[in-house]
């Protein structure tokens, strides 16, 4: 996959966040964070979409589960869990998604940022805004919002966040974790910018069937010149780190448009 700097300005960064790199979708964040000089960013990320295997795939693993007089798994206990016949029908579904869908997403971890003040907070919104763009974009995509605090499981399990999915009458369901990484070391050499890598981690679940059929891992590393605006230097921080956090995950939903869209041309092709 190819990588694309982000540079206004251009000094080699030593941090490489992922060998998997793809074109990066940015997101706006807002004049806050467009006031301030994005100095380098390295782009990285990676999605691994669920596809269907060959035609033999499917002949082969039907003739040996055919050809068995006795259960599949070597380990009886696990049946306890999942039942060889049930995972030997997850394993032979051939995966579609929905022709037209409404997607919920939930974000887990990192939310720091709207504590800090009311411009952060009003930039956090313009990412999720931004987010739901991209997705209601897609013409496979109806309706896109985040799942409602309320709605959301205290155990986050997959069978639970299927049932809250479905309580909000979702297709699919965008989980996504995100994380932060600052780096003290960088301010010996330029005391006046703040450099964070941040990233996400994204699984998207259909809800009607429980597959995942995409995972994405995207990560930014951006620096940021200190601001006269800036309380402190923490406030560079984090306005490094929403920036940061703006483009990965503008990525991570980016994957998910992308798969929607190829799934549908292969479908109608």
């Amino acid at each position: 996959m190819n990588r694309r700097h982000i540079a206004l300005r251009a000094t080699p960064s030593l941090e490489r966040t992922s060998e998997c790199r793809r074109p990066a979708f940015h997101l706006s964040v807002c004049g806050l964070l467009a006031s301030a000089l994005l100095v380098f960013s390295w782009v990285g990320g990676c999605a691994v979409p669920s596809s269907p295997g060959p035609e033999s795939y499917y002949a082969t693993t039907a003739r040996q589960v055919r050809d068995l007089d006795q259960p599949v798994s070597l380990f009886p206990g696990d049946a306890n869990v999942l039942t060889d016949e049930a995972i030997g029908r997850i394993l032979n579904y051939r995966y579609e998604p929905p022709g037209l869908s409404r997607i919920a997403l939930l974000p887990a971890g990192m939310e720091v940022w709207g504590g800090w003040s009311e411009a952060l907070t009003t930039a956090t919104k313009k990412i999720e805004d931004d987010v739901i763009a991209i997705l209601e974009a897609s013409p496979h995509v109806y309706d896109a919002a985040y799942l409602p605090s309320v709605l959301v499981p205290e155990k986050r399990s997959v069978p639970y966040l299927r049932e809250a999915a479905a309580r909000f009458q979702a297709d699919l369901l965008f989980v996504h974790r995100n994380y932060c990484r600052t780096f003290e070391k960088y301010r010996v050499f330029r005391a006046d910018r703040a450099r964070a890598l941040c990233g996400v981690e994204g699984v998207l679940i259909d809800t009607r069937t429980g597959l995942v059929p995409l995972t994405a891992v995207t990560s930014r590393t951006i620096d940021i010149e200190a601001s006269s605006d800036d309380l402190n230097f923490r406030e560079t921080v984090l306005r490094a780190q929403l920036s940061a956090l703006a483009e990965a995950l503008g990525e991570a939903v980016a994957d998910v448009v992308e798969l929607l869209d190829r799934q549908q041309m292969d479908a109608s092709g």
